[in-house]
């Protein structure tokens, strides 16, 4: 008996050190891209970038990622290549992921029964909606930074079918409790509504589409018309959906819809030859000017983006709940994930352009304003997947709850080699199964900011001016050269919110 229970405590050992979830994203990640102290991308003076990925790399070397953690490390490597203005790079990284992504996605359904008999920790992470979106549209700068405005293109029509998909699949991927799990639905049930926990497991995604990306695929399309490659007419349909959506945000999110739409919307309704559509617009604008197509051919354009701070990660919120069983009381615990931290205090960028040498002379000043507020979206969206996720949750502790009272009324009848079978059985439970899930894409920005600049072909020093919650911030100086129809990007990476409290 001495022997077996040597045998069966050294594989209790083993077991909890093979179950244990990996928090690799704690030792690696608060040296992050979010302390970049700015510079315009592409310049150099992205050191924050630099760190962060010497540090991604070093925690590849030494797998301390793993091989659930892939698709996190392809977000992590594509981003910080991406600020480093390692472009080409970046798209590979990102190409890559997003096909890892999608194959994980589609396992989903199937990957239910594991998560039911451990936890999600025992699964591949395949990240939330908006991470996989995110990596299209910070993959569609890559391709835009380098001239291939066609390759953008690609990368934010992606973004479409992807949320498309997306929302047929989730409710089903929510997963109602399968086989023999099903019979202890009610038991949960009956338990988070006595605690009042709220819990839906057919939660659709409020986040069905992008604005920010249908505005950026009108730019990507009117890039290309002058080469035949884009068309006026889609570059406007584009740029619809986009109003369409930013309508939507305001609602969901409280984004407004930005005014660089609505130049853009009635000009390529003009070039388009929709007539009764710029008619209508002229009016809901009433007053806005706009550049003629004719005369927007012929200009040049700098496309400004901001990544301003960094998104939200998660911890967990425990739960223990009284259970009555076999004539006593017992424990059901499960733990949840919970957004903390994040954020920003720069609220816009101010865009002045002036002649080379020239600075008390502006020949344009042009404000940014809100594209995405990742902030908000990510909330949103984690608050849909965790609705989906808390019945599952409270089934399967209620499950393994059963499970153990069963095994020690066994244990009670059989004898001490059971007793520390269930011993380890419940140890098992206890360490490994019982964690919520907190990977998280936590090198994401918290806002990302825009403004489109038009210029006649030349030569300009542009400065970037940051505004904050707390007055001016820093201010960059880029000299540019613009040749007619053509288009350049321009990025910054700002700081953090100052530490403080209820700040992380």
């Amino acid at each position: 008996m001495k022997s077996a229970r040597g045998i069966l405590l050294a594989a209790f050992c083993a077991v909890l050190g093979a179950c244990a979830p990996s928090f690799v994203q704690d030792r690696v990640f608060y040296n992050d891209l979010a302390t970049a102290p700015g510079g315009v991308i592409g310049e150099g003076r992205t050191p924050a970038a630099e760190r962060a990925l010497a540090e991604i790399e070093k925690a590849r070397k030494k797998n301390l990622y793993g091989s659930k953690d892939q698709l996190l490390l392809g977000m992590d490597l594509g981003m910080a290549t991406h600020v480093a203005a390692r472009y080409r790079e970046s798209e590979k990284t990102f190409r890559e992921a997003n096909r890892l992504g999608e194959a994980l996605f589609t396992k989903s359904f199937t990957d239910i029964l594991l998560a039911y008999q451990l936890n999600d920790y025992s699964l591949p992470y395949k990240g939330l909606p908006y991470e996989r979106v995110m990596i299209n549209l910070v993959n569609s700068l890559n391709y835009a930074a380098t001239g291939d405005w066609n390759g953008a293109l690609v990368e934010t029509r992606k973004i479409r079918r992807k949320l498309l998909s997306y929302n047929r699949m989730y409710p089903k991927a929510a997963g109602a409790a399968p086989g023999r799990y099903a019979r202890y639905e009610g038991m949960a049930r009956s338990l988070l509504d006595r605690h009042h926990i709220a819990y839906n497991p057919a939660q659709l995604n409020h986040y069905t589409d992008d604005a920010f990306a249908r505005y950026l695929s009108g730019v990507f399309e009117e890039a290309q018309v002058e080469s035949g490659a884009g068309s006026y007419q889609s570059a406007y349909l584009s740029y619809l959906k986009a109003e369409r959506t930013y309508e939507k945000y305001a609602l969901l999110y409280h984004t407004p819809v930005p005014s660089f739409l609505e130049p853009a919307l009635l000009r390529t309704a003009e070039a388009a030859g929709r007539t009764n559509e710029l008619a209508r617009w002229k009016k809901v604008y009433a007053g806005q000017s706009y550049i003629r197509p004719g005369d927007y051919a012929r200009m040049g354009h700098v496309l400004f983006v901001g990544y301003n701070g960094k998104i939200f990660h998660l911890t967990q919120d425990r739960f223990i709940f009284p259970l009555p069983l076999a004539n006593t009381i017992s424990m059901v615990s499960f733990a949840v994930p919970k957004p903390v931290g994040g954020g920003t205090d720069v609220r816009g960028h101010e865009i002045v352009v002036t002649s080379p040498g020239q600075p008390g002379v502006p020949v344009a000043r042009v404000s940014s304003e809100l594209g995405d507020d990742l902030m908000a979206i990510g909330a949103t969206n984690f608050k849909d997947h965790l609705s989906r996720i808390i019945l599952r949750e409270a089934i399967r502790s209620t499950l393994k709850t059963v499970e153990q009272i069963t095994a020690q009324e066994i244990a009670r009848q059989e004898g001490s080699l059971a007793q520390i079978l269930t011993m380890v059985g419940g140890g098992i439970f206890d360490v490994a199964s019982d964690q919520a899930d907190i990977r998280s894409w936590r090198l994401l920005p918290a806002t990302i900011d825009a403004a489109m600049v038009d210029l006649p072909p030349g030569t300009y020093d542009l400065t970037v001016r940051t505004r904050t919650d707390f007055g001016p911030g820093g201010t960059m100086t880029e000299r540019v050269t613009v040749g007619p129809g053509q288009y350049l990007l321009v990025r910054t990476v700002n700081p953090p919110p100052p530490s403080g409290p209820g700040k992380d």
